[in-house]
């Protein structure tokens, strides 16, 4: 009778602590130009966060007329933008966070070889007393600046996690909303569950470099495509750097500058 009554306790116990655990799949849209996709932020207690963005979520905002067209050289172009892209044949984007170590790992690509990019980010939030309520939440207002860009936060105190989409953390509270002054890039909340799966991060195999590095090789390849494209008398107009995405200088430019 004691044992029977010893793992009875026992069982609650562990039903308590269970119910007790404060690992979260929170998962937000990240809207960006014309696009929405879903990016999905693993919190698990005493572990680095890890945002994974899946590009196969990818939808159109609004309906875009097609614009493809014949060239005075009579080759049927295509003009980026006309929203018939397939991107679940793009690979989904991962970042984990370590706000305790202040280390950033990303998943990244060139030309579809996988790398394990790592990043440093120093920066300080100046918490606002400006309030709004995001559904049952009330959020606090944060501001603040890095590489070349400003951005607000919106974050629940009564959710103690320090965490939140992209880079952003480092709040007391969960990070709810987030966007960068020019709005290039925005994350609202959708729904917050209990995490019960594995914390996704396929990193195992991967090269790992610096952002630095990542840029520099990233730059190269671009460098001998853009030659070969040449070459074939095709004119290319892209840049390898996001610059008008939520990071517009590093601070191995500004150093460079500088000097």
């Amino acid at each position: 009778m004691m044992k029977k009554l010893y793992l009875l306790a026992l069982l609650m116990c562990c039903q308590i602590m269970l119910a007790q655990t404060n690992d979260y799949k929170i998962t937000y849209k990240r809207f960006e130009g014309n696009l929405k996709r879903d990016a999905v932020l693993y919190v698990k207690e005493n572990q680095p966060t890890v945002m994974q963005t899946i590009m196969a979520s990818t939808v159109p905002i609004k309906v875009i007329k097609d614009t493809t067209y014949i060239n005075e050289n009579g080759a049927t172009v295509w003009k980026a933008g006309s929203g018939s892209t397939d991107y679940s044949k793009f690979p989904d984007e991962y970042i984990k966070v370590d706000h305790v170590a202040n280390k950033i790992e990303m998943i990244k690509d060139i030309r579809k070889k996988i790398f394990l990019v790592t990043d440093e980010i120093n920066y300080s939030w100046q918490i606002t007393n400006e309030t709004k309520q995001i559904q049952s939440f009330t959020c606090y207002k944060a501001t603040t600046s890095f590489r070349g860009n400003t951005f607000e936060a919106w974050f629940a105190p009564e959710t103690p996690i320090n965490g939140g989409p992209w880079k952003w953390y480092g709040l007391p509270g969960l990070i709810l909303e987030a966007t960068d002054k020019d709005q290039s890039v925005i994350f609202k909340l959708e729904k917050i569950e209990k995490l019960t799966e594995e914390t996704p991060f396929p990193s195992s195999n991967s090269k790992k470099m610096t952002l630095q590095e990542y840029f520099a090789m990233a730059k190269e390849a671009f460098d001998a495509f853009e030659a070969s494209q040449n070459d074939r008398n095709i004119k290319v107009t892209t840049t390898i750097l996001g610059r008008f995405g939520l990071e517009r200088i590093y601070e191995w430019e500004e150093e460079a500058n500088n000097k």
